[in-house]
């Protein structure tokens, strides 16, 4: 008969064995002997009273009572981490920690900010930054390694677990370096780009999306020279050495420029990037620090919806 539950040990041995399928590299995982690792599975199919593996010369395989054990030990082992990480989050309910997820495109104006109204209200909270995408930010903010992000709208986002508060919309800017020819014009047309060395971001990233969008939009086929980035220094750099030209979210190519390290070329997207938000897990009982996140963002942008 199946026990009611599984000890610890028996857990970790089971789902070692079904990774490796093999008892010997299962017991150097484990840090443990092949004799006491052979012992304690023959414990556990003598308590349970079945045949959890075959043992071949080649390995290990579970059988379909062993296959429903492991299972077994996947829904403790999940339950126990799920256990970890609420009172890790209750724990840090009562203590001055933030850890924050941001785009690279917030990490130039809002994030100092940010921290530095934050730190003038609580000189003692402890804030983390982390700078992503925005699909592993949200992954992040969902397994709770992250307790608020600074990211865009987007369809990914559940909004039965995450809820977003506007903070402004973010036109895409195409910029050149100083230097480059196009920077003279004072008029573009869409025709004026299809010839040119394009940085385009990373296929699959919500800023790409609004790229491909922007191009149906201008009547331009997606630029045949290109090369994916969404390393923004470095993206800068080469537009500054080659006649290359790429695209921006407006308020980080507005903040380059005033540093002359770009050119915003005059040409209308009509596109954005995605409304800029500030995204939380939906919890009853929010955090200090999130609260405070969310209080002092309200104030800078002008106030929005709890």
């Amino acid at each position: 008969m199946l026990p009611l539950h599984l000890k610890p040990r028996h857990i970790t041995l089971l789902l070692s064995l079904e990774r490796t399928q093999h008892l010997g590299r299962t017991a150097e995982a484990l840090n443990m002997s092949q004799p006491a690792a052979s012992k304690s599975l023959s414990q556990l199919e003598e308590q349970i009273g079945q045949i959890l593996f075959e043992r071949t010369g080649t390995g290990t395989r579970p059988t379909a009572i062993g296959k429903l054990v492991i299972a077994h030990a996947h829904n403790l082992a999940g339950a126990a981490d799920r256990l970890a990480k609420d009172l890790e989050t209750l724990q840090l309910r009562h203590q001055r920690v933030l850890r924050l997820g941001v785009l690279p495109s917030a990490s130039i104006h809002i994030t100092p900010l940010l921290i530095s109204k934050l730190l003038s209200a609580a000189a003692d909270l402890d804030i983390s930054v982390h700078e992503g995408l925005l699909h592993d930010l949200l992954d992040g903010l969902l397994d709770r390694r992250l307790d608020c992000v600074i990211g865009r709208t987007s369809t990914r986002i559940d909004s039965n677990q995450v809820e977003g508060h506007f903070l402004y919309e973010d036109p895409v800017s195409i910029v050149c370096g100083p230097d480059n020819p196009l920077a003279r014009r004072d008029r573009l047309l869409p025709a004026d780009l299809a010839a040119s060395m394009w940085i385009l971001p990373i296929a699959g990233s919500v800023m790409r999306d609004r790229m491909d969008e922007m191009f149906g939009r201008l009547g331009l086929a997606q630029p045949e020279r290109h090369i994916q980035s969404n390393a923004v220094l470095s993206n800068i750099r080469l537009i500054n050495t080659h006649p290359w030209i790429s695209a921006l979210p407006g308020v980080m190519a507005e903040h380059f420029q005033r540093q002359g390290s770009l050119h915003i070329l005059p040409l209308e997207t009509r596109t954005n990037f995605g409304n800029m938000q500030v995204l939380v897990r939906k919890e009853a009982d929010r955090a200090a620090p999130v609260q405070m996140v969310l209080d002092t963002l309200k104030a800078m942008f002008h106030g929005f919806p709890k």
